[in-house]
């Protein structure tokens, strides 16, 4: 697959557990496309090849698998202009919010406080609609860029549904326009949410975020800490003891023994809980045997 891309920059049998915030996975390919231009090109290659991309940002809500990625990984790391005009701000999808909201307080632009802290990129943090604290990104939405079938487009808010840790835009996300405000003590403001974060959530540890989505009926952190299972463990895979929506790392899981925690969990509340992490694991290269390879 390397000579594919040769004019791009790929890296091969690259370990997964520094691309993510849960420190777990085996190995994978990664391309990093430069521009729009070159990111156009390699979509192409992969479809003329039939060969099957993920796209990735900080890879802070991924569960990836123990063995080989079957998936080509394209970064869009590269991807990350800020651009102001105003109270308009476009962001690209490879921006990380910690530095966006480092750029906003700056110009004194509020709105985003609430995702200050959160480890991921502006890309994946639309196209999951990411929130806290009572607020979801699409609020501050007006237009999102993207890549189409080979096209560029730029889709309005009020074309885009949006819901509870998830979306309906369909193709790759290249930015977007958010419109904010002018207020005060953006950046005081920005580190109480922060501190608060801190407080409540395991944000030392190795983890992906919230493994499972929450809605108005059912919140899946205060039924399984009701439960009592805070601290149950599956090999290096845990409960948060900080916070029962969490599963840590304690520095040498596996991407199996976090799915065997949550299958436990399932089990123990009797809810099927819908996952908020992405689960790679299924895209894991396997031999004429059946067994994993690594």
């Amino acid at each position: 697959m390397k000579e594919l891309f040769k004019l791009y920059d790929y890296r091969e049998n690259v370990n997964l557990k520094k691309l993510c915030t849960f420190r777990i996975g085996g190995t994978g390919d990664i391309i990093y496309p430069r521009d729009i231009f070159e990111l156009k090109k390699i979509v192409k290659i992969c479809k003329k090849n039939k060969i099957k991309y993920i796209i990735l940002g900080n890879g802070s809500n991924v569960l990836f698998p123990d063995g080989r990625l079957s998936c080509l990984i394209i970064s869009l790391s590269k991807f990350n202009s800020i651009e102001i005009k105003k109270n308009k701000v476009y962001v690209g999808a490879g921006v990380n919010l910690f530095y966006l909201n480092k750029v906003l307080s700056e110009k004194n632009l509020s709105g985003l406080e609430f995702s200050f802290g959160i480890p991921g990129t502006m890309g994946g943090f639309v196209k999951m609609n990411g929130g806290g604290f009572g607020h979801e990104i699409c609020e501050f939405i007006d237009k999102v860029k993207i890549l189409k079938n080979g096209k560029i487009i730029s889709k309005k808010r009020k074309k885009i549904a949006f819901s509870y840790r998830n979306s309906n835009i369909d193709g790759i996300i290249l930015g977007c326009t958010l419109n904010l405000k002018y207020g005060e003590n953006v950046a005081e403001n920005m580190q109480k949410y922060f501190d608060r974060k801190l407080a409540s959530q395991p944000y030392e540890e190795f983890s992906a975020g919230s493994v499972f989505k929450r809605n108005l009926d059912i919140i899946p952190a205060k039924i399984i800490d009701n439960m009592g299972l805070k601290g149950v463990k599956i090999n290096g895979a845990e409960v948060s003891k900080k916070h029962a929506g969490f599963i840590v790392n304690n520095g040498n899981a596996k991407a199996s023994d976090v799915k065997e925690l949550i299958a436990l969990i399932r089990q123990k509340t009797g809810f099927n809980f819908q996952l908020e992490i992405v689960d790679y694991t299924d895209c894991e290269v396997k031999n004429e045997s059946g067994d994993t390879t690594s």
